[in-house]
């Protein structure tokens, strides 16, 4: 037997597998030596741009979008891209600085998590910060349409600034292909009517539409061609590797310096694999604050898992509400009631009615359908220990395993990872194991196609 590390939120949980357990980590990258001196050299010297301070010069008024807390963007702290984009923009003549959070159809921030996320710099004189509301429609402004979207609408504070600022971080992402660039405007800061062109099923179902890919992916387009119509004068993208910290950053134009970004980030993001393993075994990173976002670490390891395989999630789902909003759930059980193939031709029937959330359901979907059974992928986690499996497709295994008085929670979620793989191994020891300890961060790439 040998021991493995998975991520659980700040820790780390030990578990032991067998000697022939395959392992698959990003690649090596160099970190930057001087992380502050890079941003700065990155806002003077961007991509495809004048200078920030030049565009800066003259305005009265900026607005910046930033991620929300289910992106690990390192705005705060010495090394934070935040604090020196403010004071290029004070340094500058910039009066007022409207900070967006772009939510996306996600929960607003609370004050605490804001202030933990984005620091001091966010809470000075002339800074506001706000949660964009894609339901809100005082906050939303109508700018046109496209093939896919009738009715474009983006966050109102945001196209009436002066200055139009984008920041965020480049990494694999499951439908878009890569995060970053244009996704800060398309989804994170338009309105509902968006959700339903850019998360459409028809889209979803696409089959390039999914990481790693740009050319010829409709939801990248879409959203591109929705922040160009917002406008974005400028963008601050950062790379990151498996500790959070910057590898790179990438400022200037929208375009130009978001496929920098891409280009830098492809080299130690994906790992080609020679052959399909019986079981996956990964952890839903950062992002997996709830069980909503606990699908991307779960469709990445189904690129690698044999048909009628079994994966293992382990994920912390420190939100408030564990699973999602109530449209998520709704959706969940559906997909539990109809099976993956029975849910997939539901919502691109023609008679559908589009429901908020139901795309990450969709991704679900996929994922249950490489299984050919929700049962067989695990989730671990003790914030669902409680929750009846009635909202849940797949197997809850905090409902299977009690938690032991006093014992850590990290001990318990370790636990469960525990009792899923030996449970698995007694009943399939020759199973062919592969653990992906960097969760979603890490595409793993079958060379079989």
């Amino acid at each position: 037997m040998k021991s493995i590390w998975l991520q659980y939120g700040e820790e780390q949980v030990e578990v032991n597998v067998s000697d022939g357990t395959d392992e698959l980590i990003l690649g090596e990258v160099e970190r930057l030596s001087d992380v502050g001196e890079t941003v700065k050299s990155s806002l003077a010297e961007p991509i495809g741009s004048v200078p920030l301070s030049k565009l800066a010069n003259g305005c009265k008024n900026a607005a910046v979008v930033v991620s929300d807390n289910t992106r690990p963007v390192p705005y705060s702290g010495a090394d934070g891209i935040l604090k020196p984009i403010i004071e290029t923009l004070k340094g500058n003549g910039v009066e007022e600085i409207k900070i967006i959070i772009a939510c996306g159809t996600h929960r607003a921030m609370s004050e605490g998590e804001i202030r933990e996320m984005l620091g001091e710099a966010a809470f000075q004189e002339g800074v506001s910060v706000s949660n964009h509301s894609a339901e809100d429609r005082t906050m939303l402004r109508s700018i046109g349409s496209t093939e896919r979207t009738p009715d474009v609408t983006v966050n109102r504070y945001y196209l009436d600034a002066e200055l139009k600022i984008a920041t965020g971080v480049v990494e694999p992402h499951f439908m878009a292909g890569f995060s970053g660039g244009r996704k800060a405007i398309c989804p994170g800061i338009c309105g509902l009517s968006v959700a339903y062109g850019f998360h459409s099923a028809s889209i979803l179902n696409d089959e390039r539409a999914t990481s790693l890919v740009l050319d010829g992916n409709p939801c990248h387009h879409e959203s591109l061609e929705i922040a160009k119509m917002a406008g974005v004068d400028f963008a601050v993208n950062v790379t990151i590797d498996n500790d959070k910290r910057i590898t790179g950053v990438f400022s200037g134009d929208l375009e130009k310096s978001h496929l920098a970004a891409v280009e830098y980030v492809s080299s130690y993001v994906s790992v080609e694999v020679g052959e399909l393993y019986d079981v996956i075994l990964t952890q839903a990173g950062d992002v997996g604050v709830n069980h909503y976002q606990c699908a991307k670490a779960a469709y990445e390891a189904s690129r690698v898992v044999k048909p009628g395989g079994q994966i293992i999630v382990l994920g912390k789902l420190s939100d408030p509400d564990p699973i999602g909003g109530q449209n998520y759930k709704d959706m969940l059980g559906l997909l539990g009631r109809l099976g993956a193939e029975g849910f997939c031709q539901k919502i691109l029937s023609d008679d559908w009615g589009f429901v908020p959330e139901q795309w990450e359901a969709q991704m679900w979907a996929k994922v249950f359908s490489k299984l050919g059974d929700a049962k067989k992928l695990y989730l671990c986690s003790p914030r669902l220990r409680s929750l009846s499996d009635g909202v849940i497709p797949e197997r809850n295994v905090g409902g299977e395993i009690e938690r032991a008085a006093g014992e850590d929670e990290a001990d318990y979620a370790g636990r469960m990872v525990q009792y899923s793989i030996d449970k698995i191994m007694a009943e399939c020891p020759d199973a062919k194991v592969l653990v992906l300890p960097d969760g979603p961060y890490l595409v793993p790439v079958y060379r079989g196609g």
